[in-house]
């Protein structure tokens, strides 16, 4: 396993951790819902890392940036570090390390 693929999983387990947490917490359905498709697509992204990193990375890179946007702005509106605060810098970093996918496979 890589390490793109450990760091994808460990991402993925957050994201839908955090979903969980905000439906048992919150009763929020929306946090249910968007935290198990985000989680299930990071889950196709680490099946399909080793096969096809550029459609892989691409998939991670759209995702990232989105839940980057989405959380940054709840981070910005809230102050809470947890779980908009980290998941924003996680998706940060996750989004660099898409984009260095993509660039590192079509160079």
């Amino acid at each position: 396993m890589s390490m793109s693929q450990k760091l994808t999983l460990g991402y993925a387990a957050l994201v839908g951790i955090g979903g969980l947490m905000g439906f048992l917490k919150g009763g929020s359905k929306k946090s249910l819902i968007a935290g198990g498709l985000s989680a299930s697509l990071l889950l196709y992204v680490y099946t399909a890392l080793p096969s096809n990193p550029v459609l892989a990375s691409s998939i991670g890179l759209v995702l990232s940036a989105s839940l980057l946007g989405v959380m940054g702005s709840r981070f910005k509106n809230s102050g809470k570090i947890f779980p908009a605060g980290v998941v924003s810098i996680v998706s940060l970093v996750m989004s660099g390390g898409y984009l260095h996918g993509i660039m590192r496979s079509l160079h």
